[in-house]
């Protein structure tokens, strides 16, 4: 009887597109608007260079002008800017050998192929909080963005009603209108669900209900970390988003199969790559960062405050988003001190 390998099962531009719309369609981060596809930094993505240009217009200034007849009008000139966001370059490969597929009567082939799409998708979750980190860790943003409950409320730490306040508060008079989404891990969201604030919300289009606390959608997402150097009150950093807060593209590069019948007795394996940028708007990348491994930035090298800048003519408070870090219950959070 024939073998079957990956390449007799899988069209690589096929199964690429394939993995790239499962992203898209399932990424709960997309879904919720925290992560905002965009049109204008994909095209860029595979151009020469490792940055991307994302230039803006800064907004009118002064005061108007006394109007008569006997004075001309002064026109005043528009000031723009530029941002710099970063490439990431991401590959994995994925493989099984004959005999191990023989043995175990696995269908590795199957779960390759369906969980790919979601193997990328924790990937972006991974490198968009990493992208977070870094960017609050900038002083005038950490300085402007970021409510730290433990240290403005030591008598009153926990997550809850009022910190999240002070936290929105930071955005000023655009708080009412500004903010969509809270990602929080299971230990805040337990939190929330005990002391109540979570509700259920039906989109008038028909679309699926999702959960909100204080009108903001949740996201929960395990891979905001839980801070434990003190177990008997762990501490952990929400986020709280505005549309189009943080823009997103990725491009898979390519697709491809191959089977060797000499390596480990016979191995078939897939391997994909691509080419993506997270970008906070309103963030840059340091014109003088440069990566360890030239060209080629790491999740952790995105995660450190030194990456990050402000550039000139960017109002901090038009950065939308918000760090709100508070102490959890032990008893809700895996690993502390009940």
């Amino acid at each position: 009887m024939a073998e079957t390998h990956l390449s007799d099962l899988i069209v690589p531009e096929v199964f690429g597109n394939y993995v790239v719309n499962q992203i898209i369609k399932t990424n709960r981060f997309v879904q919720s608007g925290i992560l905002t596809p965009d049109p204008d930094l994909g095209p860029h993505l595979l151009e020469a260079g490792t940055r991307i240009t994302v230039p803006f217009l800064n907004d009118l200034t002064g005061d108007p002008d006394n109007w008569t007849d006997s004075d001309n009008i002064n026109v005043n000139n528009l000031t723009s800017g530029k941002q710099q966001g970063i490439k990431f370059y991401q590959t994995k490969a994925y493989g099984y050998t004959d005999l191990g597929t023989m043995i175990s009567g696995a269908p590795v082939q199957e779960t390759i192929g369906n969980r790919f799409a979601a193997f990328w998708q924790r990937a972006d979750q991974k490198t968009l909080l990493s992208v977070l980190k870094g960017v609050m860790g900038v002083s005038k943003i950490a300085n402007s963005k970021v409510y730290d409950q433990t240290k403005v409320s030591p008598s009153e730490p926990m997550f809850g009603a009022k910190g999240f306040t002070g936290a929105i508060g930071l955005m000023g008079d655009l708080q009412d209108t500004t903010f969509g989404a809270i990602a929080v891990n299971s230990a805040t969201y337990s939190l929330m669900k005990v002391q109540g604030l979570i509700e259920t919300v039906q989109p008038q289009n028909g679309a699926t209900p999702f959960e909100a606390y204080n009108g903001l959608r949740i996201v929960l997402d395990d891979d905001i970390e839980i801070d434990l150097t003190n177990k008997a009150k762990p501490v952990s950093t929400s986020y709280i988003f505005a549309p189009g807060a943080v823009r997103y593209s990725t491009n898979m590069r390519s697709t491809e199969t191959k089977y060797d019948p000499l390596i480990n007795g016979g191995q078939d394996v897939i391997v994909q790559k691509r080419v993506g940028t997270i970008h906070v708007a309103g963030t840059s990348i340091k014109s003088s960062f440069s990566p360890s491994k030239a060209s080629f930035p790491t999740i952790d090298e995105l995660a450190k405050s030194t990456t990050w800048e402000v550039v000139d003519g960017i109002d901090v408070r038009s950065i939308g988003v918000v760090a709100y870090t508070a102490q959890l219950d032990p008893a809700l959070t895996p690993g502390a001190t009940k």
